[in-house]
């Protein structure tokens, strides 16, 4: 300790220089927080602000754009239809279904295709001379590391590896690498061997053969069901009319167009079955995982099966849409500023998520999408509670993995990148809904007689059913 009248200690040089960085991030903090409140009130005013008939601004302005694009996206489809000599009349007298499932068919080509050369099928670790590097493969060829960052090594041991029309300087041929290392290795007993290639070369040949034969039926189904959408139209109508007359009745006409569709399908399931049971088990290291190019695959297979089942339904009038029209105008009819408009969207835009995120992996939480839906349509206050109980219960599983997550996204893969941000979204969705579900019930407080309940009703005579 020094003498009061000497030198001051080092330690209170140091308690005397933190509390003066303590004191200057706290001036800074308070400019930060009074900057940050000034920018909030702003906001604020703006959102709250209201014109002279007393709406709000943020809404008008908001409508206006809509109204502006919605101008523009009408004079670009209008200027469309007429350079192919389609009028509005034609277009009024397409059937809806038969129509969007054919844009639903072109979509899912689409993305077949995309999916056929992307790195993103298969993803595990391999060895080569000892060393561990992580293999992006597609059904044609392999990369190591992220983006192809380590695929250098590939190079020092293949003749070729880098090359071709999709080589782009990343990539090595599974063909390659199967046919083994033209500089021998070093350590053949820690590397990965020629076999796992040439496995996932039969694999990835075999899975592209079995979807480009399936994109055969692919396109009739997106050129006939798009026929058939269309039969009202005099043009088309000369066509089908032509056919019938060669002996092709109606019937049969809606039978191809059924087979289309069950062969894509099966083509389909077939490939996705074929691939995971071929494909290797290991690349030396671990297991592997199937990556988002196979997810795509398995989200094209779920589209054409509620797609196909919804034209082949309304081809032989399995179904009347008396439902799903009341369904759509109960939709249109409710204000938009209301929670149960509220709920409607946020229903749909978690189904999509959903949708999405089978990229990764099959996720039958949308069911809830379903649930309260259908609370919602029919104001049964038991699949409230059921909606409740469950999406709470998968709140706090979602925490948990939630925490468990890496918080560097850097590690993510494109897909896991991909399906973890709708993971984020969906989290949220769900206390949104929960939230405008408290609010909608705040709505109908004075309509309660309108609810019901699933629950016999012994003064009517009614008896459950299910305990006989």
């Amino acid at each position: 300790m020094s003498s009061p009248d000497g030198p001051p200690s080092p330690m209170k040089e140091k308690v005397d220089l933190a509390k003066e960085k303590a004191a200057e991030y706290a001036a800074i903090g308070k400019e930060y927080a009074a900057a940050g409140a000034q920018k909030a009130k702003e906001l604020a005013g703006k959102v709250l602000a209201k014109d002279e008939s007393g709406g709000y601004l943020v809404v008008n302005e908001a409508k206006a754009r809509y109204q502006a694009i919605a101008a523009r996206g009408a004079a670009f489809s209008k200027d469309i239809l007429d350079k192919a000599d389609i009028s509005q009349e034609d277009l009024s007298k397409l059937h809806r279904i038969p129509a969007v499932v054919s844009l639903a068919s072109l979509v899912i080509g689409l993305l077949l295709i995309f999916s056929h050369y992307n790195t993103g099928w298969v993803r595990g670790m391999m060895w080569i001379n000892g060393e561990v590097y992580e293999a992006y493969v597609s059904t044609t060829t392999a990369e190591l590391g992220k983006d192809g960052a380590d695929s250098d090594v590939l190079k020092k041991y293949f003749d070729g590896c880098g090359s071709g029309l999709f080589g782009n300087g990343k990539t090595c041929a599974l063909s390659t690498l199967c046919a083994g290392p033209t500089t021998p290795y070093d350590k053949p007993e820690k590397s990965t061997p020629d076999q796992a290639w040439c496995d996932l070369e039969d694999a990835g040949g075999l899975a592209n053969t079995l979807l480009t034969v399936g994109l055969i039926p692919g396109l009739g189904t997106f050129i006939l069901t798009f026929i058939f959408a269309a039969k009202e139209i005099g043009k088309v109508g000369l066509v089908l009319s032509k056919a019938e007359s060669q002996g092709i009745s109606m019937t049969a006409q809606k039978y191809i167009i059924a087979g289309c569709w069950i062969a894509f399908w099966g083509f389909l399931f077939v490939s996705m079955v074929a691939y995971a049971a071929t494909v290797p088990d290991t690349l030396g290291v671990g297991l592997l995982t199937l990556e988002a190019s196979f997810g795509v695959v398995r989200l094209s297979f779920l589209l054409v099966t509620v797609f196909g089942a919804l034209l082949i339904v309304t081809l032989f009038d399995l179904w009347r849409p008396d439902g799903f029209i009341e369904a759509w105008m109960e939709f249109s009819e409710t204000p938009c500023l209301s929670a149960k408009k509220a709920l409607y969207i946020e229903l749909m835009l978690q189904l999509a998520c959903y949708l999405a995120m089978f990229v990764d992996e099959v996720k039958w939480e949308m069911l809830l999408v379903v649930i309260c839906a259908y609370y919602v349509d029919a104001k049964v206050k038991n699949f409230m509670v059921m909606y409740v109980v469950l999406t709470t219960a998968s709140i706090l599983f979602d925490l948990i993995t939630l925490n468990f997550m890496p918080q560097d996204w850097q590690v993510y893969t494109p897909g896991q990148a991909f399906t973890h941000g709708l993971f984020m979204v969906v989290l949220i969705l769900k206390f949104l809904i929960l939230g405008t579900i408290y609010l909608y019930e705040k709505e109908n407080d004075g309509e309660s007689s309108g609810w019901k309940q699933m629950a016999p009703d012994p003064e009517k005579g009614e008896e459950d059913e299910i305990a006989e």
